[in-house]
């Protein structure tokens, strides 16, 4: 979706998370460092699971980082392109939370190819096309644009 600045993302904790089991960590104002542009993603030496991905050239600590620490219910809302991540849960308990992404109605699809969004959108096509029948759709051409369609819903105020 663009434009970036029209696009925020909550996360809710469905319980405690912390730093045991991996919370949420941020680096303040990293939405601004690279000129407000998305960085390069691919996936890291130590593969963790599909569609973990990290920032390719970026020393994690290079930069102050705040781990969120949150109790269940807590909200963070974010800018899409600020550099956030989770760390690895070294603890029994799960790690539950809801990340929704919410974009003004005027925002808009792009195309991704060609874009370092395209290995990603690639990949979620592969494993929705893998998956169709499961999803209820059939087995042609699928393209990003058509996932975040079918998985989004324009919501509006009724009193405008």
């Amino acid at each position: 979706f663009r434009p970036v600045d029209r696009i925020v993302c909550a996360w809710t904790a469905m319980e405690l998370v912390d730093r045991r089991n991996g919370c949420l960590s941020v680096y303040p104002g990293s939405h601004r460092w690279n000129g407000g542009k998305l960085r390069p993603h691919s996936y890291p030496e130590f593969m963790v699971n599909k569609a973990y991905y990290c920032i390719e050239k970026f020393d994690i600590n290079s930069k102050p980082r705040i781990h969120l620490v949150m109790e269940k219910g807590d909200t963070v809302f974010f800018h899409p392109l600020l550099i956030h991540g989770s760390g690895a849960n070294r603890t029994k308990r799960y790690r539950k939370a809801i990340s929704c992404h919410y974009s003004n109605a005027k925002s808009k699809y792009i195309d991704v190819e060609g874009t370092i969004q395209e290995g990603m959108a690639r990949e979620l096509e592969a494993a929705y096309k893998k998956n169709a029948k499961k999803f209820g759709l059939s087995n042609g051409e699928l393209q990003i644009q058509d996932l975040w369609r079918w998985k989004s819903r324009i919501i509006k105020d009724k009193s405008s």
